[in-house]
C-alpha cells in the first residue's frame, strides 16, 4: 500500500517535474536605450505560441515552460528580429534592441496621411510631428490649434475647464499668464513631437485646481549634439502700439551632462479699453482707457548630469523680473434716472508693478532596477515678490465742464511675498499583474501681504493700512494602479489624500483664522475597444479648488472713490467631481462630460445703491452643475488642405447656497471652430492658415455672456536658408472676440466688457542652427501647484 501511495504521488508529480512554468521577464529598447511600448513579443516551440505584450516601460513578463523558443518580434517601425531563448528556471533576459528601418522606409511612413489624434485611457495624444497644420513656427501659436484647446485674452484654455496647465516631457512648468505665453513662444514648433491633453488628471497629479493638463512631448535629441534657436516677434495694434519679444533657446548634450538655457524679453506698449455700466438709481458709466508699457525679462537654466545610467540629477532655475507701468484715463459719467448728466468723475491713474520671480528645483531620477521601477524626487524652493505702486487722482465736473473739486486723490502701496517650500517624491513600479505608481508630497507656503492707503489730497494722511499674513501647509500621498485585462479591456484606479491645514491672520481687524480639513480624491479610467474602429472611454475624477492668497486678503484696494476691491478670508476650497464618457470612431470623437461643483466659490459684488458704491469681493454662494458634449473631427479633403473641427454644446446649472440678494442664470453654450492649413507650393515652402470660431451668448452663474467670433489669417515662409521662417499674421480681423458680461445684484445691474488687445497684426521670424535636434530632458518643478496660486 505504501509503494502504491509513493507511486501515486509520482504520478501527480510528473506533469509538475516536466511542465512547470518559469516566470520570463525583460525590456525591449531602441538605439537610443528609451523603452519601446505596445510591442508585442511572440515566443514559439513545438506547438506552443506564446504571446506577450511590453508596458510603458517597455517591460514585458510572461510563463513558459522548460525548453527552448525561438523570441520573435515583427513591427513596422522597427527591423525583424528572432532571438533563441532558453528556459530551465526563472529567467532575465537581456535588454532586447531594436533598430529603426530604413530612412527610406520611415519617409515613405512619414508622407503618408496619418491619423492626428489618438484617445488613450486618460488622454488625448495629438501627433504633430511632420504635420503642416502645426508648423506655426512656436509653441505658442501651435496649441492654439490642438483640438479642444481656445483662445481667451491671448491666454490658452481648455473647452470645459477654468484654465491648463503646462507640462513638458512629464514635468510641470510653473508658469502661468504673460509668462507662460512668453515661454512657450520660445519653444519651435519643430520640436514638438506630440501634445498630449489631459482634460480629466488622475490622482498622480496635484488635486488643485478644476484644470486641464497640456504635456508637450519633445522630439529625442542626437548625443553629442547642440541647437540655437533665436525668434523675434512684433505685434502691431491701432497702429500706433508695438509690443516686441525675443528669445532665444539654447539646448547642449554631451556624454552625461544636458544643458538648456532659455531666455525671453518683452517689452513696448498695449492698450486695453474697458467699459462698466452699473445701474444704480443714479447711473454710473465707467470707461478706462489704459495703456501699458511692459518690460519683462525671463530666464530658465537646466543642468542635468548622469552620474550612474541608473542615477541622473539634476539642477534648475526658472524665474523672471516684469516691470509694468500703466497709464489709465478713467472718466465716470453719473446720470440720473432719466439719463440726465449729474456730475463727471474724470481721473488718471499712474501705477507701477514690479515682480520678481524665482524658482529653484533639485531633482533626483533614479533606477531602482532593470524591470522598469524608478524613484523621482523633487526639492522645491520658490520666492515671489510683487511690489505695486499706485496713485489715482480723480476730478469732479458739473454738466457744464465747470471743476467742482478733487472726487479722490489716494496712493497705495503694496507689497506681496511668498515663501514656498516643498519635497515630493514619485516611484514607478511595474508588476506582473498591475503596473503601480504612488508618492507624496510635502508643502509649506508663508504669504506676506502689506498695504497702506494714503489720501494725498489732505497732507498725505495715512488712511488705511493692514499687514496680512497666511501661512498653509499640505502632506499629500497617492497609490495608482493599471492593468490591461485583454486586447479589449483595460483600467486605471488611482487614489489621492491630501491633508491641509492653514493659518490667516489680519492686522486691521486683529483676527486669526484656522482652518484644517482631511480630503480624498479618487480616480478611475476603463476604456473597451470595440473594435478597430470603436473605442469607448469612461473616466471619474475629483478636484479641489483652493483659493489663492490674494482672494483671501481682505486689505482693501481702491480703483476709484466708490469702486474698491478685497479678499475674503473666510472663504473656504471647493470641490469638483468630473466624469467623462469618450467615442472615438476613425477620425470622429465624441465626448460626454458632467460635473459637480460643490461649495463653489466667485467673484462677487457688493452693490449699495443709498452710498452707490460697489465693492468687488468673493465668496462660496453657489453650487453648479455642468453637462457638455464635445466633436471633433479630422479631415483632409486633399493633400494640400489639412482641416479640423470642433464643436462644444454646454449647459451650465447654478443653485444658490446663501441669502446674498442674486441672479444665477442658467442656460446652454455653443462654441464651434473650424482650422484650416492650406499647403500653397509644391515644395511645401509657403503655407496659409484661416481660422475661426464663434461662440453664441450663455449664462454661468451670475453672469450672462454676448455672443463672440474671430477670424485670424496667418501665411508662413521656409525660406530657402536653411533654419531661417518667416510669419506674417492677423487676429481677430473683425474685432469681435469680446464679450459683455451682464450681472444683477442687490437689484443693481451691471454691464462690463474689456478690449484687451485682442485685434493685432503679428510678424514673426526664427532662425535655428546647430544640430537638427534640441535636448530632451525639460523637468518640472514639484511646487507647481503653489506657483499657480500666487498668480
Amino acid at each position: 500500500m505504501r509503494n502504491f501511495k509513493l507511486l501515486y504521488v509520482l504520478t501527480l508529480m510528473i506533469p509538475v517535474i516536466f511542465y512547470a512554468q518559469y516566470k520570463v521577464e525583460g525590456r525591449v529598447v531602441n538605439k537610443e536605450k528609451e523603452p519601446v511600448k505596445n510591442i508585442e513579443l511572440l515566443f514559439t516551440a513545438k506547438n506552443i505560441n506564446i504571446k506577450t505584450t511590453t508596458g510603458d516601460l517597455g517591460n514585458f513578463t510572461t510563463e513558459l515552460t522548460k525548453g527552448s523558443y525561438v523570441l520573435t518580434i515583427k513591427s513596422p517601425e522597427y527591423k525583424y528580429l528572432e532571438k533563441k531563448i532558453e528556459v530551465n528556471a526563472d529567467t532575465r533576459i537581456e535588454d532586447i534592441e531594436l533598430l529603426t528601418i530604413s530612412k527610406l522606409i520611415e519617409e515613405v511612413k512619414l508622407t503618408a496621411t496619418t491619423k492626428m489624434v489618438f484617445q488613450k485611457l486618460d488622454k488625448t495624444v495629438v501627433n504633430l510631428e511632420n504635420n503642416s497644420l502645426m508648423n506655426k513656427g512656436n509653441v505658442f501659436e501651435t496649441l492654439k490649434i490642438v483640438p479642444g484647446l481656445v483662445l481667451k485674452n491671448d491666454q490658452i484654455s481648455m473647452l470645459g475647464r477654468d484654465a491648463v496647465k503646462v507640462m513638458v516631457d512629464g514635468r510641470m512648468i510653473n508658469l502661468s499668464g504673460d509668462d507662460l505665453k512668453n515661454f512657450l513662444k520660445s519653444i519651435p514648433s519643430e520640436s514638438i513631437k506630440e501634445v498630449e491633453v489631459i482634460s480629466n488628471p488622475s490622482a498622480r497629479y496635484e488635486a488643485e485646481g478644476n484644470s486641464g493638463i497640456v504635456n508637450l512631448v519633445l522630439k529625442k535629441a542626437k548625443k553629442n549634439s547642440w541647437n540655437n534657436n533665436i525668434s523675434f516677434t512684433d505685434d502691431a495694434s491701432k497702429a500706433k502700439y508695438l509690443l516686441q519679444s525675443v528669445n532665444n533657446n539654447f539646448t547642449y548634450q554631451k556624454d552625461k551632462i544636458s544643458v538648456l538655457l532659455n531666455t525671453g524679453y518683452t517689452f513696448g506698449d498695449t492698450f486695453v479699453k474697458q467699459m462698466a455700466d452699473i445701474f444704480f438709481s443714479d447711473p454710473y458709466y465707467l470707461t478706462t482707457e489704459q495703456k501699458i508699457n511692459r518690460n519683462q525679462f525671463s530666464g530658465r537654466l537646466l543642468v542635468d548630469y548622469e552620474v550612474t545610467p541608473k542615477t541622473k540629477i539634476g539642477l534648475q532655475y526658472l524665474g523672471g523680473i516684469n516691470n509694468d507701468f500703466v497709464t489709465d484715463h478713467i472718466n465716470t459719467d453719473v446720470r440720473n434716472a432719466s439719463n440726465e448728466r449729474l456730475y463727471d468723475l474724470r481721473g488718471r491713474g499712474d501705477m507701477h508693478s514690479q515682480v520678481n520671480n524665482h524658482s529653484f528645483n533639485l531633482h533626483v531620477d533614479q533606477k531602482l532596477d532593470t524591470l522598469g521601477r524608478k524613484l523621482n524626487i523633487d526639492v522645491d524652493y520658490l520666492r515671489y515678490n510683487r511690489d505695486v505702486n499706485n496713485i489715482i487722482l480723480s476730478n469732479q465736473y458739473d454738466p457744464g465742464n465747470n471743476y467742482l473739486g478733487i472726487n479722490f486723490y489716494n496712493k497705495s502701496i503694496a507689497d506681496q511675498e511668498i515663501n514656498n517650500y516643498s519635497v515630493k517624491f514619485d516611484v514607478d513600479h511595474p508588476g506582473k499583474l498591475i503596473n503601480f505608481n504612488y508618492g507624496g508630497k510635502l508643502t509649506f507656503t508663508n504669504t506676506n501681504y502689506l498695504l497702506n492707503n494714503y489720501d494725498l489730497s489732505s497732507n498725505n494722511a495715512l488712511t488705511q493700512s493692514d499687514q496680512f499674513e497666511f501661512n498653509e501647509a499640505i502632506q499629500a500621498v497617492y497609490v495608482n494602479g493599471m492593468r490591461k485585462f485583454s486586447d479589449q479591456w483595460e483600467g486605471q484606479i488611482g487614489l489621492r489624500s491630501e491633508y491641509t491645514q492653514t493659518k490667516g491672520y489680519s492686522a486691521i481687524s486683529n483676527q486669526t483664522d484656522y482652518n484644517k480639513y482631511l480630503k480624498l480624491f479618487p480616480s478611475l479610467f476603463i476604456k473597451y475597444k470595440v473594435n478597430d474602429n470603436n473605442n469607448l472611454i469612461f473616466n471619474y475624477a475629483r478636484r479641489i479648488q483652493r483659493p489663492s492668497y490674494g482672494q483671501l486678503n481682505p486689505a482693501r484696494y481702491f480703483i476709484n472713490s466708490q469702486i474698491s476691491s478685497m479678499g475674503n478670508p473666510y472663504l473656504k476650497p471647493s470641490y469638483v467631481d468630473n466624469i467623462e464618457l469618450t467615442h472615438t470612431y476613425k477620425k470622429l470623437t465624441s465626448k460626454f462630460s458632467f460635473n459637480i461643483n460643490s461649495n463653489a466659490y466667485g467673484t462677487l459684488f457688493k452693490m449699495n445703491d443709498e452710498t452707490k458704491e460697489q465693492i468687488v469681493t468673493f465668496d462660496n454662494y453657489f453650487k453648479s452643475y455642468g453637462y457638455s458634449l464635445m466633436e471633433t473631427y479630422e479631415l483632409n479633403p486633399f493633400s494640400w488642405w489639412k482641416t479640423y473641427t470642433t464643436v462644444f454644446l454646454n449647459y451650465s446649472q447654478s443653485m444658490k447656497m446663501t441669502d446674498y440678494n442674486l441672479i444665477l442664470r442658467n442656460g446652454f453654450e455653443f462654441f464651434g471652430s473650424v482650422n484650416n492649413s492650406l499647403t500653397i507650393n509644391k515644395s511645401k515652402t509657403l503655407s496659409a492658415d484661416i481660422n475661426y470660431w464663434y461662440g453664441s451668448s450663455f449664462n454661468q452663474n451670475i453672469f450672462h455672456f454676448s455672443k463672440a467670433n474671430s477670424l485670424d489669417l496667418a501665411v508662413s515662409y521656409k525660406t530657402p536658408y536653411k533654419g531661417l521662417n518667416m510669419s506674417i499674421a492677423a487676429y481677430d480681423i473683425l474685432n469681435s472676440s469680446p464679450r459683455r458680461m451682464t450681472s444683477e445684484i442687490n437689484n443693481v445691474e451691471q454691464k462690463y466688457i474689456s478690449y484687451d488687445n485682442n485685434r493685432f497684426f503679428r510678424f514673426s521670424i526664427s532662425y535655428t542652427f546647430g544640430s537638427d535636434q534640441v535636448a530632451k530632458d525639460q523637468r518640472q518643478f514639484g511646487n507647481e501647484e503653489e506657483r499657480e496660486r500666487s498668480r
